[in-house]
């Protein structure tokens, strides 16, 4: 892999999350894989910026078949969308190394001192109405991952009056998705004392995909402990407002999983009866219809690719143009036209 994705680009901007994430642990002297959260960054970053972007994996994938040398099966992975890379060695050494180049180019990069500025009167001053107002005002006009992280954190602590906070919410609104990483990572270990209602509300006022995932996620974890009963209360209703098709049946899953402890049960059993089921849709909506043709155009790319592996190359063109007809955008099947009309791959 050394010859191959070493010097790999994955185009991560310099106000990304996890670079600052990964300044911090420099800083923290814990920039080590020994340290659970340095792999934790690792890991999510692999998947915001490679699992997520088709473009990547295409790119990837071209290098690996052009060159037809890698670990066996990394290819194969890279070009299943579905499939997890932060576990293949080749791609974290890769991902890492670049994540610590990119930093060091980072470095000579200005800080924006008005977005600095801005969150050091949110943060140190949140009582004093005139300074957050200047603050929102300041962040709301400069769209960057540092000013939505700013403004995502704001809205998930109790600091700012109640037009305030829904300023802040509206903004922080407006930025998504730049917000998301930030959020997503936040959530995951299950640490906070309080459940961010703010975040999973964003969530469903910007129709993220794993919204009915998360909340599910967070009665799973914390249905047991009384002192989360309130929170869960009001986080489970956001269901009813979710667009996602699948809600229903995703709680269903869980209902009927052995492992589901009593009172998550108990919670869902009781949204349920108040909610009656949807009717259902004539089409799917936004996302959830664009996420079901990626994975169906993968599922007939895989297929193409396939056959060219097994030197059926005649057959494996045919599979890919008529996938190109219903899907003419789609990165995987673009790239392995080019290589084939090339020369680059048999």
């Amino acid at each position: 892999m050394k010859n191959v994705l070493d010097d790999f680009d994955y185009r991560v901007g310099c106000d990304d999350f996890f670079l600052y994430e990964l300044g911090r642990l420099i800083d923290e002297e814990r920039a080590s894989f020994e340290e659970e959260e340095f792999r934790r960054v690792i890991d999510a970053g692999i998947h915001e910026h490679i699992e997520r972007h088709l473009e990547i994996r295409a790119e990837m994938a071209a290098r690996l078949r052009v060159s037809g040398s890698g670990p066996k099966g990394v290819l194969q992975m890279v070009e299943d969308v579905e499939a997890p890379l932060s576990d293949l060695p080749a791609i974290v050494q890769s991902y890492t190394a670049y994540l610590f180049r990119r930093l060091e180019a980072c470095a000579a990069e200005t800080p924006d001192e008005k977005i600095e500025a801005a969150a050091d009167l949110l943060l140190e001053s949140p009582e004093d109405r005139p300074a957050v107002e200047m603050a929102l005002s300041t962040l709301a006009s400069r769209r960057s991952a540092v000013s939505a992280r700013i403004l995502a954190h704001v809205i998930s602590e109790p600091m700012l009056d109640e037009d305030l906070e829904a300023r802040a919410y509206g903004y922080v609104k407006d930025m998504w998705p730049l917000a998301r990483p930030y959020i997503l990572y936040n959530l995951k270990p299950h640490t906070h004392e309080d459940i961010p209602f703010r975040w999973f509300q964003l969530f469903v006022d910007c129709d993220e995909a794993s919204t009915v995932d998360r909340i599910l996620e967070e009665v799973l974890v914390h249905a047991d402990d009384p002192n989360y009963h309130e929170d869960l209360m009001a986080l489970i209703e956001l269901l009813s407002r979710t667009k996602d098709p699948t809600a229903e049946e995703k709680i269903l899953q869980v209902l009927n999983s052995e492992g589901t402890i009593q009172p998550a049960r108990e919670l869902l059993e009781g949204f349920l009866r108040n909610n009656p089921p949807r009717p259902d849709l004539v089409e799917t909506p936004e996302p959830w219809k664009s996420l079901a043709a990626v994975y169906a155009a993968n599922e007939r790319y895989l297929a193409a690719a396939k056959l060219l592996d097994q030197g059926r190359k005649p057959e494996a063109e045919h599979m890919l143009d008529e996938l190109l007809k219903q899907y003419p955008e789609y990165p995987l099947a673009l790239m392995l036209k080019s290589a084939i009309a090339s020369g680059r791959v048999n």
